[in-house]
């Protein structure tokens, strides 16, 4: 009987024009998506409700990035989150992470950090934030959260509420006499559904609100003897417009709480639908680019026949072309300026776009 009501109440959201996310809609390990970030001030991001639409047209591109969803492989956090580890802590991939200020600890440890990862699971049910590593002197350290921060719910539907926290403890011993102990409270809404207008086009959406609390505490023996201090509460708020196959959210801003106002800190939004895969433009058989980014050389690979490639400017100029099979063949793109450009791939007598970005 619970199994029909579910089912029943998801028709019903779907008649009434409201989109139901799953996890089929999130990243996997191997996805890419490339993120435009804007430097806009003074947008409306707090309107929200049923049947919105939220215009973002305006927004200009600052910069861009590459956002990968990376399998963790043979890494050396195989036995903290690959298959050796409990279930709950076997990763599906991890992203770049920037809640540790590295530059700041940097200036006062004796070590050197970099490359700060956060670790998540995807589940039918769920996307979970499960620890972090860290490269301390090059070198690899994972650390587990023991309280699992729940990131997505799912299924996704608007008005769901559900509320987590995480609590992950670092200790960066023998390295450096240096711990931190992070704890997060997050509240999340879905708070808003309707249609969503970027610079490249439209979308059904629903709209996402994280009330985050952030408590932490350091432990250091490099100024007078070793304590611990309290570093004052942090208030953020994330807000992301959330559509059907795109991997990631379409939009993300993320505020904070400063003097009582609630600034902007960051804005990035998917610019001309930016997803890294061909497959996801209706190509039936697998096709992967890479390396993605790349200086030199380019290659294609399918089970298909590859018959032509066009490689063409933001400004519509074509660029590159090659008319061969090119299935494996290493393009030369040297003289191609920085940037990132449009694919058209002719292969099986279809056409399909994706982007490639030149370092």
């Amino acid at each position: 009987m619970k199994k029909i009501s579910l089912f029943l109440m998801l028709s019903a959201l779907e008649l009434n024009g409201q989109i139901i996310l799953n996890q089929s809609d999130f990243a996997s390990a191997g996805d890419s998506v490339i993120l435009s970030t804007s430097n806009a001030t003074s947008i409306d991001f707090t309107t929200t409700g049923s049947s919105q639409v939220w215009d973002f047209s305006s927004l200009t591109p600052s910069s861009e990035y590459v956002e990968n969803f990376t399998s963790i492989g043979f890494s050396p956090v195989q036995l903290t989150f690959g298959i050796f580890a409990p279930s709950s802590y076997q990763a599906s991939y991890f992203i770049p992470d920037n809640s540790i200020p590295i530059d700041v600890l940097n200036g006062i440890l004796p070590v050197n950090l970099s490359d700060v990862r956060s670790y998540q699971k995807s589940s039918s049910s769920a996307i979970n934030k499960i620890g972090f590593s860290v490269k301390v002197n090059g070198i690899d350290v994972a650390f587990k959260s023991d309280s699992i921060e729940k990131r997505y719910q799912f299924p996704m539907v608007y008005q769901q509420n559900f509320e987590t926290n995480g609590y992950t403890f670092i200790d960066l011993n023998p390295a450096a006499d240096f711990k931190i102990k992070q704890y997060r409270y997050v509240t999340s809404t879905i708070d808003g559904f309707g249609q969503l207008i970027l610079p490249n086009g439209s979308c059904e959406v629903l709209r996402l609100k994280r009330t985050i609390l952030e408590k932490d505490s350091v432990y250091q023996t490099f100024f007078g003897s070793g304590a611990w201090f309290g570093l004052p509460v942090i208030q953020t708020f994330e807000y992301e417009w959330l559509a059907m196959d795109n991997l990631d959210a379409m939009l993300k801003i993320i505020t904070n709480n400063s003097n009582g106002q609630n600034q902007i800190q960051s804005i990035e939004f998917q610019n001309n639908s930016n997803v890294l895969s061909l497959a996801n433009n209706g190509y039936n058989e697998s096709i992967i680019l890479y390396p993605n980014p790349s200086h030199d050389i380019l290659k294609l690979r399918s089970d298909d026949k590859l018959n032509q490639l066009l490689i063409i400017d933001n400004n519509g100029k074509i660029v590159l072309e090659s008319a061969e099979d090119l299935n494996d063949k290493a393009i030369n793109v040297e003289s191609l300026s920085k940037g990132i450009y449009t694919l058209r791939v002719i292969g099986n007598e279809k056409i399909h776009f994706t982007r490639w970005i030149k370092e």
